[in-house]
């Protein structure tokens, strides 16, 4: 089976020169009017003819029997322009891609948009992340470039996604690791599960201290930006940008942790999220702004399963209630400091319960699940 990560090289546009910044504009929106058009006449409008314009809608086609992107929004199909790449090690036969990824030159080159050639310069990190996929087996088979807004910011950026591809297999799992998504400050727990026990358990919780400082900070800012604007205005931006950093990095030192420790125990992770309603409830309800951020827990659940299926780790999702009683299946009671408790006498820990679940159905969820490749949306603004 054929599965794919992705890494996102993002530059600030004042990086780019102007020129050449404002043709990929330019050619970006072309492209995506045509693209648009083909979408909603279901993929029936005749590819265009100039270049570079007809380059782009073969490789979207190439691209899209691979990885699905994202669909209209508001009526527009925002499709990145997608490019064939190459990836060189050691100084390689140039193959003319509309992108290469040089790493003895520690340099990327995106050819073919019809503006000259954009260079972008690589960091240490993102050598070292290619690199590690290079090990694994993984080839560069595509990549997908735009200009566009950073989510949760006003500021744009001019965005490269360089897509990796390997063959995996999920190995048979001898064990359960259920993993119960709840709001962040409530911590991510899990536990390994061995037939009818439970052998290791913990929760997974982001730095909290932390996270209430930059928000009194943030806080402190907005109150200031709204009174003086000025430069406080900008320092808001940058303490809430810092927020979001730190979550995003729990997130992926988290996913990271659980992936490896799956594949130390040989264990098919099983993974209880919320319901969307239900979260969406709690987003409209009485959280407090400074709570309602330990909701998002969308992308932690996307990179648990991204990492999965990348090392052939079992994967899938289930309820695995933790305020239905393990033994009778009546609905329990919750008490303070996240206990519960049934009218049969069964009293546990809230965060336990999807584990004894686990323990009770591990037959039915030991066995092969069915196994399908997540989707790679590319994020484009």
């Amino acid at each position: 089976m054929k599965v794919y990560r992705t890494l996102v090289v993002r530059r600030k546009i004042e990086e780019i020169p102007p020129e050449k910044l404002f043709k990929f504009l330019e050619v970006q929106q072309k492209f995506r009017e045509w693209a648009t058009q083909w979408y909603k006449s279901g993929f029936k409008v005749p590819a265009p003819e100039e270049s570079p314009l007809k380059y782009f809608a073969v490789e979207l086609k190439y691209g899209m029997r691979l990885i699905p992107t994202n669909g209209l929004k508001n009526g527009v199909w925002r499709v990145p322009l997608p490019f064939d790449a190459q990836l060189r090690e050691n100084n390689e036969r140039d193959q003319s891609r509309g992108v290469l990824v040089d790493l003895s030159r520690g340099d990327i080159r995106i050819r073919k948009w019809g503006g000259g050639t954009i260079e972008i310069r690589l960091r240490e990190s993102e050598i070292k992340w290619i690199t590690q996929r290079l090990r694994e087996g993984a080839q560069l088979r595509l990549a997908y470039a735009w200009i566009g807004k950073v989510r949760r910011s006003n500021l744009v950026a001019f965005n490269l996604a360089l897509v990796f591809a390997r063959e995996t297999e999920p190995y048979q799992p001898i064990r359960i690791m259920a993993i119960d998504l709840n709001a962040l400050h409530n911590g991510i727990s899990w536990g390994v599960v061995d037939g009818e026990r439970v052998i290791r358990r913990d929760t997974e919780r982001p730095d909290l201290v932390r996270v209430g400082k930059l928000q009194k900070e943030i806080s402190r800012l907005d109150s200031l930006c709204a009174e003086r604007g000025d430069n406080h205005c900008e320092k808001a931006r940058e303490a809430n940008s810092r927020l979001w950093r730190l979550l995003r990095r729990f997130e992926d030192e988290a996913a990271k942790r659980l992936v490896e420790l799956a594949i130390k125990q040989k264990a098919a992770i099983v993974v209880d999220a919320p319901e969307d309603e239900s979260v969406r409830e709690l987003m409209e309800g009485n959280y407090t702004p400074n709570r309602k951020i330990y909701l998002n827990i969308g992308r932690l659940r996307r990179r648990i399963r991204e990492l999965a299926e990348w090392y052939g780790v079992p994967y899938r999702e289930e309820r695995l209630y933790s305020t239905v009683c393990p033994r009778c299946e009546s609905r329990m009671e919750e008490l303070p400091n996240r206990k519960v408790k049934c009218q049969c006498g069964f009293k546990a820990p809230r965060d336990k319960i999807p584990l004894l679940w686990a323990v009770r159905r591990f037959s039915e969820l030991i066995q092969p699940p069915s196994f399908s490749p997540f989707p790679l949306l590319i994020p484009v603004s």
